[in-house]
């Protein structure tokens, strides 16, 4: 009876603390660790956790989740460097709570859910703006670069997220209020976006609002008309008055200009740098396309490979940044075509998950644009905030597919 009643504790506890997860994701990294081991935690403790780990080994995404994992772990084997590997590893699991709401999170719940994550991220964009403005100063944020809690290409994809989020959300309201209030703070994220300093986040935010405008309005040219307007107004008004997106306008503009003219100092500047990375890794996945280098062993050959065969490299920030900025490069040089596949598979498993509430089922197809286009310009999987995000709305879209007796009994 005792440890019954100990179960049924744990899962009630599960619903608050999903709650106040979602909360702090935009806020601290060490409350995403925290809830983190809460949930798990909690997850083991719930009742019926034979049920729900048969529920997790039938599930596609996780269990495309878990191959990808485990294959990863696998490497280390073939790996030159399993101290850096084994630290690489660490940050997977992050992907824990995608546990808890693909068993513990009915449907009912995931609307409060994302509402608890737009609060959050609320606190988070007013404290920006008060570092843009020199209001105050807060953590490393500068008015230069007011991104409080995270690096400022992470901050970016949270922005384009929710900013896309509120613009789906406003077209699914009914009241008027509220359809007012989202698109205000649609416009008040929008704004925050463009004035941070991440392009990744403005790129996946330029292309997922073409994707928001598609799954929404029934008439396909209107839809892109529309929306290229939007597209149009947004990036005016932000050359005109934002100076972070002018210069890295300007700067993204000179790269391509000295990339065309071969200009030595192409590869200095940060996307420079990044096409760099690429053509590096692109010489090393060809001499290893099947399996890879091994975790942890990237950068290791892409020194060696700059050392041996690629000078041109040696004296600029190719050579001395810590990854690749690219996370489809990143695993096609760790983990070789196989591993390169069983990360595409975790994407494709999502798209295809079946959610009835139509809501959600477009913001799936929102939040995988977004975060696939962050791949291109940024390592996701290894930095805790993006980490957290993905588990977050995956676990939401997990919990909005789920029809299963053990959920809605």
């Amino acid at each position: 009876m005792y440890q019954f009643r100990n179960q049924l504790r744990a899962e009630e506890s599960i619903k608050y603390i999903v709650l106040a997860y979602a909360f702090v994701l935009p806020l601290s990294r060490a409350g995403i660790s925290i809830f983190t081991a809460a949930l798990f935690i909690l997850w083991l403790l719930a009742p019926n956790l034979k049920q729900r780990f048969f529920i997790v080994l039938n599930n596609k995404v996780i269990l495309s989740v878990m191959l990808f994992m485990a294959f990863s772990l696998i490497s280390l084997i073939w790996s030159e460097n399993i101290t850096r590997g084994l630290l690489n590893f660490k940050h997977y699991w992050f992907i824990l709570p995608i546990f808890v709401f693909a068993t513990n999170i009915k449907k009912e719940q995931t609307s409060k859910i994302i509402s608890a994550f737009l609060l959050g991220m609320m606190v988070s964009e007013i404290i920006s703006y008060g570092i843009f403005f020199q209001v105050w100063t807060f953590g490393h944020g500068t008015p230069q670069d007011p991104s409080p809690f995270m690096h400022h290409i992470h901050y970016s994809i949270f922005l384009a997220v929710t900013s896309l989020l509120l613009l789906n959300r406003f077209y699914f309201e009914t009241a008027s209020k509220w359809k007012i209030f989202y698109f205000i703070y649609f416009l008040f994220t929008t704004s925050n976006l463009f004035i941070n300093g991440g392009r990744t986040g403005q790129l996946g935010f330029i292309v997922g609002i073409f994707v928001v405008g598609i799954v929404n309005m029934k008439n396909k040219f209107v839809a892109l008309f529309s929306i290229l307007l939007l597209v149009i107004a947004i990036g005016t008004v932000a050359y005109k008055f934002s100076p972070t997106f002018q210069n890295k306008v300007a700067q993204t503009s000179q790269t391509i200009t000295d990339i065309q003219d071969g200009k030595s100092n192409m590869y200095s500047t940060s996307f420079g740098a990044r096409l760099g990375l690429w053509i590096v890794g692109e010489k090393i996945f060809l001499a290893h396309p099947i399996i890879g280098v091994g975790l942890g062993s990237e950068m290791d050959a892409l020194h060696h490979k700059i050392d041996t065969d690629m000078p041109q490299f040696r004296d600029t920030p190719v050579y001395t940044l810590p990854h690749y900025h690219n996370s489809y490069v990143t695993y096609l040089v760790q983990l070789g075509l196989i591993g390169f596949l069983l990360f595409i598979s975790i994407f494709y498993h999502i798209a295809q998950l079946k959610i009835d509430n139509k809501q959600f089922n477009n913001l799936k197809f929102i939040f995988l644009t977004v975060f696939m286009i962050g791949c291109f310009f940024e390592q996701i999987f290894a930095a805790e905030f993006p980490m957290a995000l993905f588990a977050l709305f995956i676990g939401v879209f997990l919990a909005s597919s789920q029809n299963n007796k053990l959920l809605n009994s």
